[in-house]
């Protein structure tokens, strides 16, 4: 009790000054319209402001959830739609059996890192092999191809994206089907070289360039990017096509990845071809 009083007692000058300054300012606001007003407008104007802030906050982690959300539904229609093809690829053939699993699944994750203006630009997915991703997997976005799965840890994998000149995407233009290879080699994030194109084939500005579907790392017709530019070299049967890559890698936040169910089928396979 003597400490309340000595605390008090110390300080008594600065207490009786508060409790004046709160006389004061409650005398003025109720005896002056003009300053009623003032402190009216201020303490609405201050309302709004915290409630903007509120609601905006608010706004941001709701569109965090929905574009989780959206990309989850999307995964979820691409395996609808893979499991519908091959029932209809089945049906179509000479077996009586349809086999209802689809070739490709798809598990969406969310980009926990991500580089652009590096020269070996990398990815990193809250994904891992506890959800079942592997090495050599496809990536993939809402508006197209991304990369594919370098390094694999229980709950996280690196994703090798277009953007690295180490990687190299099996492709193909859209409406002749002459193969290619998806090359970036530094610069802008916005744009990749599309390799391997021979001069007599068609090749114009605007023509979209797909994934081939000849690995099982990608479906077949994914989007990687439309044609911006073709140059016919001399002394060479090559063309140089420039592409605009589909991906926005500045604004990258959902991708999915492809499941292949029948992935090392294909790859022994593939090695007893090699030999």
């Amino acid at each position: 009790m003597n400490k309340i009083f000595e605390f008090f007692y110390r300080h008594l000058a600065v207490i009786v000054f508060f409790v004046l300054e709160i006389l004061a300012f409650l005398l003025v606001v109720n005896k002056n319209d003009l300053q009623r007003s003032v402190v009216f407008r201020a303490s609405t104007t201050l309302s709004a402001w915290t409630y903007n802030i509120t609601n905006s906050v608010t706004d941001y982690f709701g569109l965090v959830e929905t574009n989780k959300l959206l990309s989850e539904e999307n995964a979820r229609l691409r395996t609808e739609i893979s499991l519908i093809e091959s029932k209809i690829a089945l049906s179509d053939s000479a077996f009586s059996v349809i086999d209802t699993t689809a070739e490709v699944t798809y598990l969406s994750a969310k980009v926990v890192y991500n580089s652009v203006y590096d020269l070996q630009n990398y990815i990193i997915i809250d994904k891992g092999s506890a959800h079942g991703i592997e090495e050599d997997m496809g990536v993939f976005a809402a508006q197209g191809v991304v990369g594919v799965v370098q390094r694999v840890s229980k709950n996280y994998a690196v994703v090798l994206p277009i953007i690295n000149p180490s990687q190299v995407i099996s492709a193909k233009i859209k409406d002749n089907d002459q193969l290619g290879a998806v090359v970036w080699n530094g610069g802008t994030p916005k744009q990749a070289k599309l390799q391997e194109i021979p001069s007599h084939v068609t090749a114009e500005a605007g023509d979209s360039v797909v994934t081939s579907g000849f690995s099982a790392i990608f479906p077949e017709g994914i989007l990687i990017g439309v044609i911006d530019k073709v140059k016919h070299l001399e002394h060479t049967m090559f063309c140089d096509v420039d592409i605009s890559l589909a991906v926005d890698f500045q604004s990258l936040t959902y991708v999915n990845v492809a499941v292949f169910r029948n992935k090392e089928e294909l790859y022994n396979l593939q090695k007893l071809k090699e030999k």
